[in-house]
């Protein structure tokens, strides 16, 4: 790819990282994975506006999966292309970080990954918190820290709205605890608490 190219594609973005770049344009994290290599095609790319969009949403989630270093990338490669599914798995990110409506899920399925990648989740847990934070409203999701409050939170509470909570449950991030008639109407109805899925939200991704 010539400077020219480089510059243009450069033009698209106004944070990005030389290395994350160069993770993309020369032998990159996502080079052997389903559709990437008709979305770096540079030609198609001037055309596109959503391949621009794309190429953009996805240096913006290398950027966000913080590696500083050459060597932190090439490990992470090796780790990430050493797992059997990688190709579902790229396949899954590709599509999701394609639909994405905020820069906040980028960030958060970058860290998800690393999570992964770093065996603190196992894949079970990876794929179902990347299918949460797709199907997540994130401004509501952010309210969850609210969890370090109190352990558990009912329906119609002093704390939390709601639809919020109403919200999280739908997404999969909470799990009842029965129903409190509270006192005098106040503190009262479904009993909600973080699950496993929602303490990974709150504790590493949020």
């Amino acid at each position: 790819m010539n400077e020219k190219d480089k510059n243009e594609i450069l033009s698209l973005s106004q944070d990005l990282g030389e290395l994350a770049l160069d993770s993309i344009l020369k032998d990159g994290l996502f080079k052997d994975l389903p559709l990437i290599g008709s979305v770096f095609s540079v030609s198609k790319l001037l055309l596109s506006v959503n391949d621009r969009m794309l190429l953009v949403r996805l240096i913006h989630f290398i950027n966000d999966l913080n590696l500083k270093t050459q060597e932190e990338i090439d490990d992470f490669k090796a780790k990430f292309f050493k797992n059997e599914d990688y190709s579902k798995i790229g396949s899954k990110l590709l599509l999701i970080i394609e639909k994405a409506d905020s820069a906040t899920k980028i960030k958060w399925l970058a860290k998800c990954l690393r999570l992964f990648i770093d065996q603190e989740i196992d894949k079970k847990h990876f794929l179902r918190m990347s299918s949460i934070i797709n199907s997540a409203y994130t401004e509501d999701v952010e309210k969850i820290s609210i969890f370090n409050k109190r352990a558990e939170i009912t329906s119609f509470n002093d704390l939390i709205e709601t639809y919020i909570l109403d919200h999280l449950f739908s997404l999969g991030l909470l799990e009842s605890h029965g129903f409190d008639g509270g006192t005098n109407g106040e503190n009262s109805g479904t009993i909600y608490a973080l699950n496993e899925f929602g303490c990974i939200m709150n504790q590493k991704i949020v």
